[in-house]
């Protein structure tokens, strides 16, 4: 009894003393913290061009996890005193593919492995999954756009379809077949609301498909595997202009095919090579309020800005994992407000640019 009360007695005067000793050391490790705050500088703006050039577009930050949008959490009185850091689950994602926002701002981005979709809000600093239970839930998502009323479309190449979901998240339908073809390996997702279709790039099955946003069954496609100017060999994104012009990355014909809304053919952007304005992999594209077209290329890592002529006007990036930077770019979105968000697969996240406008 008398060692047991003994062990007792020298634990206490242990933590007293851990405690005194914590109390004494408190005022210089916060005085350090505020040292090394105090002395953290701002990074430069990064922009694109160089100056003395006019900048034309600039870095804005990166998304890879719930703590980019979540508060921190506030330490206890107890966890203050001896500067202990508090245990927090980071839920981040692993190979993002493609990005859309909604009318509420709100992020969505898919993981191809993670088998769920991202849904960053920045406004209310959270963090939400769509997609990862229940009948709505997926297996190999990779293309997603989102309408006026902030329907979501999502292509899963396992399941060979795409789901649409409702702005709560529901399950309302799934496109599998449309005008009686199967989808083979649903890609890169477009809307063109004012003709009242939505495309699917159908990628191992070298084609296009419009169907009708009415009867999702219901449509047409365009295009076959070859290197014609009508078709296609693994296509994988497509974007959509004001005038309702298709530009479809046909990825292993090392370029981007333009078509009218009746879906014929006008013209090509880019060709094989490792010059400037051509392409290696072209991925993701989008177009922004200028019409400028922008297109990632994976080999690259890089996206290239495209006038509406097809000519270069500038390119943003190269291989690494600094802000800018990119392992592996994939999905390209450009919000109403000319926010461009890449997806950054390598390095598990995505990055925001800012378009300042100008040719």
């Amino acid at each position: 009894m008398s060692n047991r009360k003994s062990n007792s007695r020298s634990a206490s005067l242990g933590l007293i003393a851990a405690l005194i000793i914590s109390l004494m050391l408190a005022p210089t490790l916060f005085a350090y913290q505020k040292k090394k705050v105090e002395k953290a500088k701002p990074l430069p703006d990064l922009v694109w061009p160089l100056p003395p050039e006019k900048p034309r577009i600039k870095y804005l930050g990166a998304l890879s996890n719930n703590e980019d949008v979540e508060p921190p959490k506030k330490k206890g009185w107890l966890k203050k005193l001896i500067n202990e850091e508090e245990t927090r689950r980071v839920i981040g994602m692993i190979r993002p593919t493609a990005i859309a926002v909604d009318s509420k701002e709100r992020i969505f981005i898919v993981d191809i492995l993670k088998s769920v979709v991202f849904v960053f809000d920045l406004k209310d600093k959270t963090l939400r999954f769509l997609g990862a239970e229940g009948r709505g839930r997926l297996i190999s998502p990779l293309g997603i756009v989102i309408d006026k009323k902030d329907n979501v479309y999502i292509s899963d190449t396992q399941l060979k379809r795409v789901n649409v979901y409702d702005s709560s998240g529901n399950l309302t339908s799934a496109i599998s077949r449309i005008g009686g073809e199967q989808l083979v390996n649903p890609a890169g997702v477009a809307l063109d609301e004012l003709r009242n279709r939505l495309y699917i790039v159908d990628s191992r099955g070298h084609r296009v498909f419009a169907c009708d946003l009415n009867q999702l069954d219901k449509g047409t496609s365009f295009g076959k595997r070859g290197e014609g100017d009508e078709q296609f060999n693994f296509p994988t994104y497509a974007a959509v202009d004001k005038e309702g012009k298709i530009y479809v990355t046909d990825t292993l014909n090392f370029c981007v095919k333009v078509f009218d809304k009746d879906f014929k053919f006008i013209k090509r952007i880019g060709e094989h090579g490792t010059g400037y304005g051509m392409f290696d992999r072209p991925k993701g594209i989008a177009i922004d309020s200028q019409g400028h077209i922008y297109v990632v290329d994976a080999s690259f890592s890089n996206f290239q800005i495209f006038n509406s002529e097809g000519s270069l006007l500038l390119f943003v990036g190269g291989f690494g994992s600094e802000p800018g930077f990119f392992r592996l770019p994939s999905g390209i979105y450009i919000d109403g407000k000319d926010r461009i968000y890449v997806s950054d697969q390598a390095n598990s996240r995505i990055q925001i640019f800012q378009f300042l406008g100008g040719d």
